[in-house]
């Protein structure tokens, strides 16, 4: 056993070492969450698919699965509003199957998976959640019991991965838009100085008022006075 571990653990360090060579912060993340659950298959012992399960106000959506059949695990989820992924995502804590067989939890979609997938174990590891948004990476296997502590333990570590690399992901894209209303409040600042011959305080002091006296962000309020003052042409 002593043996088997070693060379379990060599072989997640080979997938790690891969994985770090990878740009995620920018559109490479989707290549690196890809190479995440391929990984974990190659590095968990017995994982025969993986999946990251991100449901976001409401709606299921499946990233980097490894194939078809976690793509389907996802869909059966999604169906039934109940499973695995989705609770380890919801309670934030791991949830394993350790046979579809005898597992009594979420009856309709055990029941679709056995019959539909010849997966017979799981374990689902929560990545973050976050308001309206939530994720959990799952390993899948054909066999029951396949999920021994230093399993669950590996894929913990590439779990752990792949959140960081999400939310890296998500405050990219929020910075990003950060940048976009700042230049669209800067541009509406700009046309209430020019117009009403006011300084950069007075103009936002003007924007905010307006703000709060119509109820809409200051954002919203800029975007519009700057398609007003300069509309878009017609094709």
């Amino acid at each position: 056993m002593a043996n088997q571990n070693r060379a379990v653990y060599r072989a997640f360090a080979s997938q790690v070492r891969q994985l770090q060579g990878v740009d995620v912060s920018d559109a490479a993340i989707d290549s690196f969450l890809s190479a995440m659950t391929v990984g974990a298959t190659t590095a968990v012992p017995k994982a025969t698919y993986a999946c990251i399960t991100v449901v976001e106000n409401g709606v299921l959506s499946s990233i980097a699965p490894s194939d078809e059949i976690a793509g389907r695990l996802d869909e059966l989820q999604a169906k039934h509003d109940a499973g695995p992924c989705l609770e380890s995502a919801w309670r934030q804590r791991v949830v394993r199957v350790d046979d579809y067989d005898t597992d009594d939890r979420w009856p309709e979609y055990i029941s679709d998976a056995r019959m539909q997938t010849p997966v017979r174990a799981s374990v689902s590891f929560p990545l973050f959640r976050e308001s309206d948004v939530m994720g959990a990476l799952t390993l899948h296997s054909v066999e029951p019991d396949a999920f021994d502590p230093d399993g669950v333990e590996i894929g913990r570590t590439f779990a752990a991965q792949a959140a960081l690399a999400m939310q890296s992901d998500t405050r990219q894209h929020q910075f990003s838009e950060a940048l976009a209303s700042r230049d669209t409040i800067g541009q509406a600042k700009g046309i209430l100085m020019e117009r009403y011959d006011l300084d950069a305080d007075q103009a936002f002091a003007m924007l905010r008022q307006v703000s709060q006296d119509t109820n809409d962000k200051i954002v919203d309020l800029a975007a519009r006075l700057v398609t007003l003052d300069h509309p878009p042409r017609a094709n």
